[in-house]
């Protein structure tokens, strides 16, 4: 099995810090479709997995218009896919009205849930705000508990904000913003969610994204991966108007797991761990 992820499109302006573009965001309304179908062409997934922040959150009228353009183009690819809330789209626009730009595009899906594909299951989760932290809310904590206790096959986890709660010190993004403080980072009830998961043996990665950089994170044998940012200028930060393109590919075969960021046709980043 082959899955694309992609994930902090973050749509708008650019954003820059000490000098350096930290991401061309601008440019990436106009080439979206043709980076879906160049990915698609070239690695030929079974799934791609959209793990949220379409947008960087400007209103609810440009957020929703926006975000439904996008969504549009995942349409075209004719494949299976799943999305997932990020922080920014749930920032100015209502949970019901991101379900129904999905529905509207043909995607028939809820914030959180469960898909089987052949021998794999497949569980992604939503992202909510409380009192101004990312919270996983007791409806899907309840879900979740069920869920783990009921899959029997080797299982794959998403969620946009991360769980895993490492240093993010030399994180190219991070380094310009939110003071890098955990409460910004990481989801709040981290640990309720880490407990439920690690209940069940028969978990394979946790994927993760937010943090925009590709990074692993092995907790009890457990690989929580964290996928890097579709727009992030760490390939040129000295040039404006460059559009990395970033995804990665995460590969089930031969019981091995991998998983590899690309910049276009360029790997940069990888893991890989046997599955037992």
């Amino acid at each position: 099995m082959k899955i694309a992820i992609i994930n902090d499109v973050h749509v708008e302006k650019s954003l820059k810090y000490q000098n350096k573009v930290r991401a061309a965001s601008e440019s990436i309304m106009e080439m979206f479709g043709s980076f879906l179908k160049n990915l698609s062409t070239n690695h030929k997934p079974d799934l791609i997995i959209n793990m949220g922040d379409l947008i960087r959150s400007e209103s609810k009228e440009i957020d929703l218009d926006r975000y439904d353009a996008l969504i549009g183009y995942y349409k075209s690819l004719e494949l299976p896919v799943i999305h997932l809330l990020g922080n920014h789209e749930i920032k100015r626009m209502p949970h019901n009205e991101v379900e129904a730009r999905w529905k509207h595009h043909g995607f028939d899906q809820k914030s959180y849930g469960h898909r089987s594909f052949g021998n794999i299951d497949i569980l992604w989760l939503g992202t909510d705000e409380e009192a101004g932290f990312y919270v996983l809310p007791s409806e899907q904590l309840a879900w979740l508990e069920t869920m783990l206790r009921i899959s029997v096959k080797p299982l794959l986890i998403f969620i946009h904000c991360p769980i895993d709660d490492h240093d993010v010190d030399g994180n190219f993004f991070y380094e310009a913003c939110d003071g890098k403080t955990k409460d910004k980072l990481f989801l709040k009830n981290q640990n309720i969610v880490k407990d439920l998961i690690r209940s069940n043996s028969n978990v394979i990665a946790v994927f993760q994204a937010h943090l925009h950089y590709f990074h692993v994170h092995s907790l009890e044998g457990l690989p929580y991966i964290t996928c890097p940012a579709m727009g992030d200028n760490i390939c040129a930060p000295d040039i404006e108007h460059t559009m990395p393109e970033i995804y990665t590919i995460v590969t089930i075969k031969d019981k091995q797991l991998t998983a590899k960021a690309y910049s276009k046709k360029f790997c940069f980043a990888g893991y890989q761990q046997n599955i037992v």
